[in-house]
């Protein structure tokens, strides 16, 4: 993904990467509406759905600070909000943080008999 810079009157610029999911092209054993729940434990928001089903989101870009600009309070804070992944698909790369609703991924595995467990990290 690439980060875009969006222009404000001050000083700061936030800068956005875009994410683009056709729904149409799912499965469909898959749910959609899980699958944008699992878009926003990531962090994405939801900015358009169009007619014919694709969806646009865009979240924050997440840029490392400067080395020597960083501060206890600040580490702090980062290993407050940050979560770990508890599951991961080797395979697709898929992952999930054990937070919230279960992905869909992991649940569909789960409901076809496996033992999720194979997938903890």
């Amino acid at each position: 993904m690439h980060c875009y810079p969006l222009r404000n009157l001050g000083t700061f610029m936030t800068q956005w990467e875009y994410r683009k999911i056709g729904l149409n092209d799912l499965s469909r054993k898959s749910d959609d509406i899980d699958l944008l729940c699992d878009a926003g434990e990531e962090g994405w928001e939801l900015v358009v759905m169009l007619p014919n089903n694709v969806a646009y989101l865009k979240r924050e870009c997440r840029e490392e600070p400067d080395v020597g600009t960083r501060s206890a309070e600040d580490d702090a804070d980062e290993s407050r909000s940050e979560v770990k992944v508890k599951y991961r698909d080797a395979v697709t790369g898929d992952t999930w943080s054990g937070r919230g609703r279960m992905a869909t991924w992991l649940k569909r595995k789960q409901d076809a008999g496996e033992d999720i467990e194979k997938y903890r990290v």
